[in-house]
């Protein structure tokens, strides 16, 4: 009786909750060819043509060059003075998975107990979320989704910004397997109530799981491929048979040198795809990276350093570093929300060293090498998906960014979100 109180009432909380679908209406095919005329064009590259024009049909970018004949019956944009971008790439958010921060039913990212490979973001991806739209205004079209929670979290999806169905939007449905690596470490977290070694037993023990998990896994994988019948399938299992034949690359969020260290040495073991997410110790195994072939994910540019002996500037110029030392990477935005301010996040690594057009393709080109998919996405280039955006100003300058307009795979994408509606709103009352 007491549990159908408790359900009934939390089902009457979740319905008092305003759930609304944003007013933007998702973009509809290209029906003519769009020429954008004698503007700066950043491939994503690294290289940049000015007073150049491109030209898309049927969503596909059919020619690029400063000595370019429109189509017949084209839309020509004239975007003298204007910059012409690759649509940028968002590698690892919660974008889709969560609403609003402090409200826990709008929130979709974390499954229960520590291994849920099985788990796939698009299942749970909203569509109509209201942050989408704010996130593709600065020029983000595509982003990666994330699961999190637990050591093993489970599959992102690589999505767009635009569609009607979660179908519509996947690039990707599931582009790679997340695992958060424990912390190592002899100083616990100054709020954790626990003695050193309750903290250090807790670490061993985790990474204890992990090792477990990853060794039955493995085992169930060569039994599946040698064609034993266990005449049950674990689902969880089943997930990582991808991982362990290479199609799935491996998402290890994890910072600390000894971290990244036990993440490389897993991913050598089992000899799986691996992704650093987070990385702030990277440079310290930089050449390990690079002889394994490990792409990194740099988490937040803006921010504090990780120690509190380590340098004011250490975030800001570890893009700089990686560059210099050969090791592929690209920018997140953090959160969700906060992924508008990405390609900002890329203006700071260039203040801090990082050449211009190398941080653009950071967030383009880069990033869509590293899901696979740069076939299709991540630089203006003859053959690929015209999915790109016209700016005022230059992209990673959060004075001089304003996306006048922006197309997804050639269908032009709705520019206008609630923070611009609000905007446009309390600006009048000003005037009254």
């Amino acid at each position: 009786m007491k549990l159908n109180v408790i359900v009934m009432i939390a089902a009457l909380l979740a319905a008092a909750i305003p759930v609304r679908a944003g007013e933007e209406i998702p973009g509809a095919p290209q029906r003519q060819p769009i020429v954008i005329s004698n503007a700066t064009v950043h491939l994503g590259t690294g290289e940049v043509l000015k007073g150049a024009s491109v030209v898309f049909d049927n969503g596909v970018i059919t020619a690029i060059g400063t000595s370019v004949t429109a189509p017949q019956g084209a839309e020509v944009i004239d975007a003298s003075g204007k910059h012409v971008y690759p649509g940028f790439i968002a590698p690892a958010t919660t974008l889709g998975l969560v609403e609003i921060d402090a409200v826990r039913s709008t929130q979709d990212m974390n499954e229960v107990g520590p291994y849920n490979p099985n788990v796939t973001a698009a299942t749970a991806y909203d569509p109509d979320s209201e942050l989408i739209p704010t996130i593709r205004s600065n020029g983000v079209l595509l982003a990666n989704s994330t699961p999190t929670g637990g050591n093993v979290s489970g599959m992102s999806s690589l999505m767009r910004l635009d569609g009607w169905t979660k179908e519509d939007l996947a690039v990707q449905m599931r582009s790679a397997m997340i695992v958060h690596w424990p912390p190592m470490g002899t100083q616990k977290p100054w709020w954790m109530e626990i003695t050193d070694d309750e903290w250090q037993k807790q670490q061993q023990s985790a990474i204890a799981g992990i090792e477990q998990f990853f060794r039955e896994a493995a085992a169930y994988d060569r039994a599946a491929d040698v064609g034993l019948d266990t005449t049950q399938k674990d689902i969880r299992f089943e997930a990582m048979r991808a991982v362990f034949d290479g199609s799935l690359p491996m998402i290890v969020e994890a910072n600390t040198q000894l971290q990244i260290e036990a993440a490389l040495n897993l991913a050598e073991r089992y000899n799986v795809r691996m992704i650093l997410r987070g990385g702030a110790e990277a440079m310290s195994v930089a050449d390990r990276l690079q002889k394994q072939h490990v792409p990194v994910i740099v988490q937040r540019v803006n921010s504090l350093p990780m120690r509190e002996d380590g340098a004011y500037d250490e975030s800001f110029t570890l893009p700089a570093q990686l560059a210099e030392a050969g090791v592929e990477f690209c920018l997140e935005g953090p959160g969700a929300w906060r992924q508008r301010d990405m390609p900002f996040e890329a203006g700071t690594a260039v203040a801090f060293g990082l050449e211009p057009e190398a941080a653009v393709r950071a967030i383009s080109l880069s990033a869509a090498r590293i899901f696979g998919v740069d076939d299709r996405y991540g630089s203006i280039e003859q053959g690929k998906s015209a999915t790109l955006f016209l700016s005022a100003g230059d992209a990673l300058d959060v004075r001089s960014n304003i996306v006048e307009r922006a197309w997804i795979d050639g269908r032009e994408v709705d520019l206008s979100n609630r923070h611009k509606r609000l905007s446009t709103k309390y600006r009048e009352r000003a005037k009254r």
